[in-house]
This record gives structure tokens, C-alpha cells and sequence, in this order.
């Protein structure tokens, strides 16, 4: 997740900004989201419990929810699940936009 480019990036964050997590509960908003809603879910994630994820896609109702293999990184270039979760999110595409 580094660029190859040379880019400088820094892994930092305000601590301020922690606090306005406590108020960003998507699931509580979740029966709102009237627009096609596409969440992948790696089965093994250890950073992004998979609970909250379950309870939003059970309650927006556009959600599709496709589970793939691996954890939190496998989803990103060079992780093991890359190529499904790239499949998932073409073919979620395809259907959305053929509407």
C-alpha cells in the first residue's frame, strides 16, 4: 500500500479526528441508503470486525455482501483474495449500471 513512485507518504493521523469516530456509526443509517451498496468482506479480517459489517448488510436494502478469502490486506494488489474482490466489484458494477 506504499507507492512505488517515490511518493512520500506519511501513516499519521490527528488525534483529534478520533473523536468524531464515536458519532460515524454507519450501521445505525444503514435502512437510509437507497443506492446500490457493494461491502466486501474478507472472512479472516482481524483489523475490521466482521459483525457490524453483517448487521449493515442485513439492514440497507441495496447491499450485497460477496465474502472472500483472507484478511484485511488480502483484498489490495498482491493480496490473495486481489482477484475476487476485483471480480466481485466488476460484476456489481455491470449490474448497477445496466439498470
Amino acid at each position: 500500500m506504499t507507492p512505488d513512485d517515490g511518493t512520500v507518504w506519511r501513516n499519521r493521523v490527528a488525534a483529534r479526528s478520533l473523536f468524531s469516530f464515536v458519532w460515524r456509526r454507519p450501521v445505525r443509517r444503514a435502512a437510509e441508503v437507497a443506492v446500490p451498496l457493494l461491502l466486501v468482506v474478507p472472512e479472516h479480517d482481524s483489523m475490521a470486525p466482521i459483525g457490524p459489517v453483517l448487521r449493515l448488510a442485513a439492514t440497507a436494502p441495496s447491499a450485497e455482501l460477496p465474502r472472500v478469502a483472507g484478511g484485511h490486506y488480502d483484498v489490495y494488489e498482491g493480496g490473495a483474495s486481489f482477484a475476487d474482490t476485483v471480480a466481485a466489484e466488476v460484476a456489481f458494477l455491470g449490474r448497477v449500471t445496466a439498470r
